[in-house]
């Protein structure tokens, strides 16, 4: 018994490793010229990524992925993101890096600057790798519950944007680095403004936003949702405004669909948002977007490739792909 479930363990890493580092074949045959990077979010690694672009029809730029951080050593030594995207760089990276692990950490403590050296050993890794380009999108969508770096009040705000202007000096002092830092809260209609934590100019390069095709009300119409993702008191005409009060670009490290028969906000098959964040991106100042083409998260469906979004599938592939 022992050595079955020995050997069933030692199958499951073996073969977590083996799908980690898969070999990648880049879909290049195709560049679509526009003014900002265009990429994805559809798998751990790059191998996802290609799958998508050649799905449609054009070659992507950008990445977006996760950590992992059940600890500080895995926070400042991502052995798995290493494996995964360790002979890859034909796509630059959209790296999403928690505050602290979930063994432990405080906005608080970060602010203090205890835990420097451990994204002082993130840079590191990331230029050791060749990956001294990364975007950092550090404790990403600090507005919502769905994170432990949530700022709830003020004070968290003010926390958040100490705990930030640590994180990037820690970083910004690996020599060789010329990482671009994105400062990322989540598209909404209330809580503490997300302005109170930002850190300052010389600590942010992009403002971003991520953007879900979900409304504010049941049964709204397409063109009634849009309108509302537009106006939502953080939402894109906020986002578009604050970015160029403070001169930066904007960035979209997730945007995308919502299929979900269990409520009554999801935008389900709605090539309108797909041809209106394609116009916003083209007539703001975009740095880059990445689609979040995830199968599932949160009970929720978003890739293009299933048979959820036949029409808006169509249209992502007529405005990003070869048309």
């Amino acid at each position: 018994m022992l050595l079955a479930a020995i050997v069933g363990f030692l199958a499951v890493v073996v073969g977590g490793l083996l799908w980690l580092t898969r070999p990648v074949h880049h879909y290049a045959a195709h560049v679509r010229r526009q003014g900002w990077l265009s990429g994805v979010y559809a798998g751990h690694g790059p191998a996802p990524d290609e799958s998508f672009a050649k799905w449609r029809g054009t070659a992507i730029q950008t990445a977006t992925d996760f950590m992992g951080s059940g600890t500080w050593q895995q926070i400042g030594h991502p052995f798995l993101l290493s494996l995964a995207w360790r002979t890859d760089h034909a796509l630059r990276l959209v790296l999403s890096v928690p505050e602290w692990p979930s063994s432990g950490g405080s906005l608080s403590e970060v602010a203090s600057g205890t835990d420097d050296r451990y994204f002082h050993a993130l840079g590191t890794t990331l230029v050791d790798e060749g990956r001294a380009d990364t975007f950092i999108r550090l404790g990403w969508e600090f507005n919502t519950p769905f994170f432990r770096w949530q700022v709830k009040t003020p004070a968290d705000a003010a926390d958040y944007a100490e705990a930030w202007r640590h994180v990037v000096n820690a970083m910004r002092s690996v020599p060789g680095q010329h990482f671009q830092f994105v400062w990322n809260p989540d598209l909404a209609d209330g809580g503490v403004d997300p302005a109170l934590g930002y850190p300052g100019d010389s600590y942010v390069d992009d403002i971003g936003l991520d953007v879900y095709d979900r409304s504010q009300r049941p049964d709204e119409t397409p063109a009634q949702r849009w309108d509302g993702l537009v106006h939502a008191k953080y939402g894109l005409q906020w986002v578009t405004q604050l970015a160029s009060a403070h001169h930066k670009s904007l960035a979209f490290p997730e945007w995308g669909l919502v299929h979900d028969s269990d409520v009554q906000t999801a935008g389900e098959d709605d090539p309108l948002f797909i041809r209106n964040m394609h116009s916003w991106f083209e007539s703001h100042n975009t740095a880059f977007e990445d689609y979040f083409d995830a199968t599932s998260a949160h009970g929720a469906e978003f890739d293009l490739e299933g048979d959820a979004f036949p029409k808006a599938a169509a249209t992502y592939r007529q405005l990003f792909g070869t048309g």
